[in-house]
């Protein structure tokens, strides 16, 4: 994390709504990110600008929940989180940039 910036990001837990909300009102570029590793699938939402690294680019996350009961991904209560001070943490960016192979 220092690498990229110095403030500590803080991950807050938001209701579907909130989340979708904070993503379509972000002030950058996001990039849509599905990792199939896990089950469900992870779902992350990154601003490169922040850090040119993954894992250090998320400001939000999910998994590929479904509606439907039915469903195998389906989850009663998902969870979806939101970089809470996405604006300490883009101000505290130092400039450092991982370079390919790190």
């Amino acid at each position: 994390m220092e690498y990229f910036y110095t403030i500590k990001p803080i991950m807050k837990k938001v209701n579907k709504k909130e989340f979708a909300k904070f993503i379509e009102n972000y002030p950058r570029k996001l990039e849509y990110d599905c990792c199939g590793i896990s089950a469900p699938p992870s779902i992350s939402y990154n601003d490169f600008e922040l850090a040119n690294r993954w894992p250090y680019s998320i400001i939000a996350n999910t998994w590929a929940y479904s509606d439907n009961p039915d469903d195998y991904y389906y989850e009663e209560n998902p969870e979806y989180y939101i970089m809470e001070n996405y604006k300490e943490v883009f101000d505290s960016k130092t400039g450092n940039k991982a370079k390919d192979g790190e």
